[in-house]
């Protein structure tokens, strides 16, 4: 289940390493990822939604965190968990900047 998600929410697994072999395998491995770089823009849009589902957890947890005063220990749980979507939001923009850096690249790149 873990390997399925991975591979849902990581599209590079799917391209091709263009650094390694000859020059006609680089050059193949190159136009085989221009052709594969539609699969990046279905992976931005999943990972907007997960970004989306992130902030709103955050935003959640983080009102449970500050409306449940009275008991001692609940709180600081949903401090916990809006700190772990909060983080996951991070990363997330991070992944979502950097594959959409890899498309722009693969769309106006001929080498």
């Amino acid at each position: 289940m873990l390997e399925s998600l991975l591979s849902w929410l990581s599209p590079f697994r799917q391209m091709k390493d263009v650094s390694r072999g000859t020059r006609e395998e680089r050059t193949a491995a190159c136009r085989y990822n221009r052709r594969q770089r539609g699969e990046l823009t279905a992976c931005m849009r999943r990972w907007a939604f997960v970004l989306a589902a992130a902030a709103l957890l955050t935003q959640w947890f983080d009102a449970l965190a500050g409306g449940s005063a009275h008991a001692e220990g609940v709180p600081r749980l949903f401090v916990y968990l809006a700190a772990a979507c909060g983080m996951l939001l991070v990363c997330g923009l991070c992944v979502l900047f950097i594959t959409a850096c890899v498309y722009v690249y693969l769309t106006s790149h001929e080498g």
